[in-house]
């Protein structure tokens, strides 16, 4: 067995661990099976650039597990884009405007990676309105998994409806009925027939939000 692989293995599990992974979870996400898994780290195996740059994405260093040597950073934190100008209404609607990046927030990466979020396909949106009140707030800002575009009962996703941004309880409805809900009962629930309707589309659902005090 080669010493290198060897050495090259047991910081790869290091940095499995630091992430919180089982080597079956963190197989799973760099698309290898628990076995390869193990052989990596056990070094009989040496892992192709594919696996170390989907490594890397999840918040491996993979510097330090090919080198030994760790680069300081601020690899445990990761930041989410931010937009100007763009909010998803927590009311009766807000417009959608362009897409300016303003920076972002920052997250934990390990935090991200045992939720299975990849944080290049994260946003950070606004919240206007009362709507979601009191889960959300006007001025709360939510984190939006753009890969989840699919609504489940209980989950607040935001969504484009014609030229309005909103954030809402979406559940999706045999024959395609789309049944949109408020927290705030002040607000109605209502049904969009998606095969009728142009113009609606799921941006992605919310994952966790801050609050503005």
């Amino acid at each position: 067995m080669n010493s290198t692989n060897v050495a090259l293995g047991e910081r790869l599990k290091l940095e499995r661990q630091r992430l919180g992974l089982n080597q079956a979870d963190f197989g799973a996400k760099v698309g290898v099976s628990k076995t390869s898994q193990f052989n990596y780290e056990a070094g009989g195996r040496s892992p192709d650039a594919d696996y170390l740059q989907k490594a890397f994405e999840l918040g491996v260093d993979v510097h330090y597990v090919i080198t030994g040597q760790r680069v300081a950073s601020d690899d445990d934190f990761v930041v989410i884009r931010q937009h100007e100008e763009v909010a998803a209404s927590g009311g009766h609607g807000a417009l959608n405007s362009e897409h300016i990046d303003i920076g972002g927030l920052s997250f934990s990466r390990k935090w991200l990676v045992k939720r299975g979020l990849n944080p290049t396909l994260c946003e950070v949106i606004n919240v206007t309105g009362d709507s979601m009140a009191p889960k959300l707030h006007e001025g709360d800002k939510v984190l939006v998994d753009t890969t989840d575009k699919t609504p489940k009962s209980g989950r607040a996703y935001v969504f484009l409806q014609g030229d309005e941004l909103l954030v809402k309880y979406c559940q999706l409805l045999p024959d395609g009925i789309l049944r949109v809900s408020s927290e705030n009962q002040n607000y109605q629930t209502y049904d969009i027939d998606l095969s009728k309707t142009d113009g609606v589309s799921i941006v992605g659902r919310v994952r966790a939000s801050t609050h503005e005090w």
